[in-house]
C-alpha cells in the first residue's frame, strides 16, 4: 500500500481511536466508526451487528446507507446462517466478490441485495478476550476485489470497536460493583437495627422462662417465641457476615461448614418456594481459601439454583455434594432440578452481565464474580446439564496451602 493509499485509512483509524479515547458511549463510537468508513472509502453500505444476550442471534446496532428493506432483513440474524452469521460463528473474515450469487447469502436477503445492486461484500468479526462480540460489514455496487489494505483497515477498525465495547463493559461493571457495595452497606446497617430489638426480645423471653409460676401453655408460647427470635438472630448474623467487607484472608477453610452456613441463610426462602434441600458432605481435607469469599460463591450458586426452580412445576430439589477428587482437589456440586442451561449459552453464563433471568431478578454479575473468585484460588468453576434435567454447577479447589 502506497503512502497516498494509506493516508485515508490512517485517518479512519485516528477518528475511531479519538472517539474511543473520548467517550464510553457505545452508540456514539459505533456511529462514528461507520460514518468514517463509508465517508472515506466510498462504500455504499455498512452494517454493524452485536451478539444478543441469547447467544444465538445478531442484532443490528448501527448502519450507514441501508435501504428500509435491507434494514428489515438485517435487524436480527441467526448466528451460523448467512454470510454475516457464518463470520460470527467462525470468527474469520469473509470477502465476497459478487454477493448476489453467493450460496451463503440468506434467502431472505436476496431480494433486498438485488434491488440495492450490492455486489462486493466484506465482513469481519469483532471479538475481545476470546469472546465473540459481533461483526462489521461493508458492501458496494461494484465487483472490484477488496484490496489487502481495505481488509486490514476493516479488521483494525473492528479491533478498535472491540476495545471500546470491552472498556464500556468494564466501566459498567465497576458502576454495578459500587452499587452492590452500597447495597451491602445498607443491608449491614439494617441488620444492626434489627439485631438490637431481637436481643431485647430474647433477653425478656429468657427472663420470663425463668419464672416458676408460668402456666405450661404460656411457657410453650414463650419458648416458641424465643426459638423464632433465635432463628431470626441467626439469619441477621449470617447477613452481617455476607454484607461486611472483609480484606481477603486465606487460611484453612472447611467447605462443609461454608455449605451449612449458606443453607442456614437461604433455608427459609427455599422452604417457602417448596424446594427440598439435601446435602451429601463427605469428609474432605481443608482448602486454603478466604472463608467469606467461598461463602459468597456458594450463596451465588444456591441463589442461582433457587431462581431456576422457583417458577417450575414438578419436583424442586436442591442437592449440595462435597467430594474429594484425586487427592489434590475437593469439589462442591450444586445440583438443581430446574430447566437447565441451553447448550448454546453454556459457554457464556460466566460472562459479566450475561443473564437469562427476567428483568429485576439479577445483575448478571453473580456467576462472573464467583468464577473470578474460584480462579483466584487456583480452582475451577463450570456448569453442565444433567441428562435427567436440571443443571450442576461444580466448584473445584486445590487442597492444602497455596502460595
Amino acid at each position: 500500500m502506497s503512502d497516498r493509499e494509506a493516508e485515508p485509512h490512517l485517518k479512519i483509524l485516528h477518528t475511531v481511536a479519538e472517539t474511543v479515547g473520548r467517550t464510553l458511549d457505545v452508540e456514539e463510537i459505533l456511529k462514528t466508526a461507520l460514518e468514517a468508513l463509508t465517508h472515506v472509502t466510498g462504500h455504499e453500505i455498512a452494517s454493524l451487528h452485536l451478539l444478543a444476550n441469547d447467544g444465538v442471534t445478531l442484532e443490528l446496532r448501527a448502519e450507514r446507507g441501508l435501504s428500509q428493506r435491507m434494514r428489515d432483513v438485517n435487524q436480527r440474524l441467526p448466528v451460523g446462517e448467512g454470510i454475516i452469521g457464518h463470520v460470527a460463528a467462525s470468527g474469520t473474515t469473509v470477502v465476497v466478490r459478487d454477493v448476489m450469487n453467493s450460496p451463503d447469502l440468506l434467502p431472505a436477503a436476496l431480494d433486498a441485495v438485488r434491488r440495492d445492486r450490492i455486489r462486493g461484500f466484506i465482513c469481519v468479526p469483532i471479538h475481545a478476550r476470546g469472546r465473540m462480540l459481533g461483526t462489521l460489514a461493508l458492501g458496494r455496487q461494484t465487483e472490484d476485489l477488496f484490496t489487502e489494505g481495505e481488509v486490514a483497515l476493516l479488521e483494525a477498525t473492528a479491533q478498535q470497536i472491540a476495545v471500546a465495547l470491552d472498556n464500556a463493559r468494564l466501566s459498567s461493571e465497576l458502576v454495578h460493583i459500587e452499587k452492590l457495595s452500597a447495597v451491602g452497606q445498607l443491608a449491614s446497617g439494617v441488620a444492626h437495627e434489627i439485631n438490637n430489638p431481637l436481643t431485647a426480645i430474647l433477653g425478656l423471653a429468657e427472663l420470663l422462662m425463668s419464672r416458676r409460676d408460668l402456666p405450661d401453655p404460656v411457657r410453650e408460647r414463650i419458648k416458641l417465641m424465643s426459638q423464632e427470635a433465635s432463628r431470626a438472630a441467626a439469619i441477621v448474623r449470617n447477613l452481617l457476615m455476607f454484607a461486611r467487607h472483609y480484606p481477603p484472608e486465606r487460611r484453612p477453610c472447611s467447605l462443609a461448614d461454608a455449605v451449612q452456613r449458606v443453607i442456614a441463610l437461604k433455608g427459609y426462602q427455599l422452604e417457602h418456594d417448596d424446594i427440598h434441600v439435601s446435602t451429601d458432605l463427605v469428609d474432605c481435607p481443608v482448602v486454603w481459601a478466604d472463608e467469606n469469599q467461598m461463602q459468597q460463591v456458594l450463596l451465588n450458586l444456591v441463589q442461582n439454583a433457587h431462581q431456576a426452580m422457583r417458577r417450575q412445576a414438578g419436583e424442586r430439589r436442591l442437592t449440595l455434594r462435597l467430594r474429594p477428587r484425586d487427592g489434590r482437589r475437593v469439589a462442591i456440586e450444586v445440583i438443581d432440578t430446574g430447566p437447565g442451561v441451553p447448550a448454546s449459552l453454556l459457554s457464556r453464563i460466566f460472562d459479566p452481565f450475561f443473564t437469562t433471568k427476567p428483568a429485576g431478578e439479577g445483575s448478571g454479575l453473580g456467576l462472573s464474580v464467583s468464577y473470578g473468585i474460584v480462579a483466584q484460588h487456583g480452582g475451577r468453576l463450570y456448569a453442565e446439564n444433567r441428562p435427567e434435567g436440571g443443571a450442576t454447577f461444580v466448584v473445584e479447589l486445590p487442597v492444602g496451602e497455596q502460595g
